[in-house]
């Protein structure tokens, strides 16, 4: 136990340092980000708190035997923490693997005379802490709404805090022993198996969704009924996630003594959890970690052989030296398994997002409601594909590590060398929310204008948020740090993603007020609605321009001036 200690209170004192550090920062770069939390967190508390009032009100308020509003509320509490547990579990599985097998703290640590055991417990720690802090982010607004719309006693906050360290330790558990048996099989296999895997898991995650949403076609009569029925199935006895809504209910309805049975259930088992992944770690962890390291050290393929080294090929149009960078960082991508293992998550999410768009009700058929799905659908798609150049493209910069001062004296300018970083994002995330824009406008049967809008807006922001995800990654990069996971929750990354946030609401918000004026009638005549269109079209552009620009240009800027 000394050793876990030992190892927790170095990392408590590196990020000490780290926090200490915020000072040198630059003051915009940490003023932006902490007003841009602040108004993320109140925006948060307002929205979940007004919807709470509605539910409550839409119930009737009062000590009625049956609320309605109540009985939504539970099931909407089931949902979410279901949802929060499914995420957490594969965000833990993720970091996992980064910080048990590709670390470089890992490799002097199995060196040391510590026991497997220990090594793992102290590196699953901060696992749980790094995967679990937008959590307790996030979530301490939608409970603080809950407990003060429904006039939840005290007892209700000091449980939610109670709850909070069993909720997250359970999937972090879990996602810890998924990677831990994955480290041991799938490296084992070939290339073409994990494919064929990756692409039959998709394929039937996506055909389980269509079955579950697609099962009852929603209507005014059917919408209640339907939703009971689909909600039925996250208040499974055998699901963690339900006992933890449970007990938070409990606990805001005075029933003290149920809320302790959940909670001490929900703490026997991640502890029970726990040992068990301590006691696999001790068994399996260096045979996994052994294997990994061997695995570096195979065979180089020859010039022409294999996949990923005919890509060159593929890419004969794009002239050196920016052809071969771009074969580098798509085969440093498709090497790290942290990489393109949360590019299929990705791809489960859009699976699930087609597999739900034809689920309407009769209300589509009206001009408002029509025009309001068009925009929701483009901020889907968009909040999408900034997830994606937040997650994947930002690191990019950060990624030339250690060996960035091999690139200054290369004969290549860094100019090229963040401009092919920009048209690598535009490229490769283009073919899937472009697609995606069409796919979606199709199957939603829209418009000739809501149709295209949609797809010029995704176009776009294609540009856009590669702008600014490549720029600040420039600006803000992160040498030290080999984990992109790391260098994306860095003060750059946070910035980067509110920054595309903001980003998104602008070009959604201006189509938004101009299709939904144009639909409830409030433009006089046609000419005056195809000029405000023309004009939300313009500044969409010239939004782009500038977030391209400006974070490109001081990105630029930041790699001359520094010191290698």
């Amino acid at each position: 136990m000394n050793q876990i200690w030992t190892i927790i209170l170095a990392k408590l004192r590196i990020a000490r340092h780290e926090v200490a550090g915020v000072r040198n920062q630059s003051k915009l770069k940490v003023g932006v980000i902490t007003v841009s939390a602040t108004v993320l967190w109140i925006g948060a508390f307002v929205f979940f708190y007004k919807g709470f009032e509605w539910l409550v009100d839409f119930g009737g308020r009062g000590g009625a035997e049956l609320n309605l509003g109540d009985l939504l509320m539970a099931r909407l509490l089931s949902i979410l923490t279901l949802a929060i547990f499914l995420l957490l579990i594969f965000s833990n599985a993720l970091v996992s693997f980064s910080t048990l097998y590709r670390s470089q703290e890992v490799a002097y640590l199995i060196q040391a005379p510590i026991r497997y055991d220990r090594l793992f417990f102290a590196r699953f720690f901060e696992c749980a802490v790094f995967s679990s802090w937008s959590l307790a982010f996030l979530g301490s607004p939608l409970m603080l709404a809950y407990g003060l719309a429904t006039d939840a006693p005290f007892i209700f906050y000091v449980v939610v805090l109670a709850f909070f360290l069993p909720l997250i330790l359970t999937p972090a558990s879990i996602g810890a022993l998924i990677t831990i048996a994955l480290a041991r099989i799938f490296p084992r296999l070939k290339p073409a198996w994990l494919a064929g895997f990756g692409v039959v898991a998709v394929g039937l995650f996506f055909l389980y969704i269509r079955q579950v949403l697609r099962g009852t076609r929603l209507s005014d009569d059917t919408i209640l009924p339907v939703f009971m029925d689909a909600t039925r199935r996250a208040q499974s006895w055998l699901l963690p996630s339900h006992w933890a809504s449970q007990g938070v209910l409990s606990a805001a309805k005075h029933h003290a003594g149920a809320s302790l049975f959940w909670f001490l259930l929900l703490l026997s088992t991640s502890l029970m959890l726990l040992l068990v992944s301590g006691c696999i770690a001790q068994r399996l962890f260096f045979p996994g970690y052994s294997f990994l390291a061997g695995q570096d050290r195979k065979r180089i393929r020859l010039q022409n052989r294999g996949m990923l080294n005919r890509i060159e090929w593929l890419l004969s149009f794009v002239p050196n030296p920016n052809r071969a960078l771009t074969v580098k960082d798509i085969k440093l991508f498709w090497r790290d398994p942290t990489q393109w293992s949360q590019f299929v998550i990705f791809f489960g999410i859009m699976a699930i997002y087609i597999a739900n768009l034809r689920s309407t009700s009769r209300h589509y058929e009206e001009e408002m409601w029509r025009s309001w799905i068009a925009c929701l659908n483009v901020g889907s798609v968009t909040l999408i594909l900034a997830t994606l150049t937040s997650r994947f493209v930002f690191p990019l910069v950060s990624l030339e590590g250690r060996r960035f001062w091999i690139i200054g004296l290369a004969p290549l300018t860094f100019r090229s060398l963040v401009w092919q970083k920009f048209w690598l994002s535009v490229g490769t995330t283009s073919l899937f929310t472009v697609g995606l824009a069409f796919l979606s406008a199709y199957m939603l049967q829209l418009d000739f204008i809501y149709f295209w809008m949609t797809v010029y807006s995704v176009a776009i922001a294609n540009f856009g948020l590669a702008g600014l995800a490549v720029g600040l990654g420039a600006l803000y990069p992160n040498f030290n740090e080999d984990n992109p996971a790391r260098i994306v929750s860095g003060l750059g990354g946070t910035l980067n993603l509110l920054m595309s946030v903001g980003y998104i609401a602008v070009i959604v918000a201006a189509q938004t007020l101009v299709l939904q004026w144009n639909a409830i009638g409030r433009f006089g005549a046609t000419s005056t609605f195809h000029y405000a269109l023309a004009g939300a079209v313009f500044a969409g552009a010239l939004i782009t321009v500038v977030c391209v620009a400006l974070p490109m240009y001081f990105g630029l800027r930041n790699l001359r001036d520094r010191e290698y």
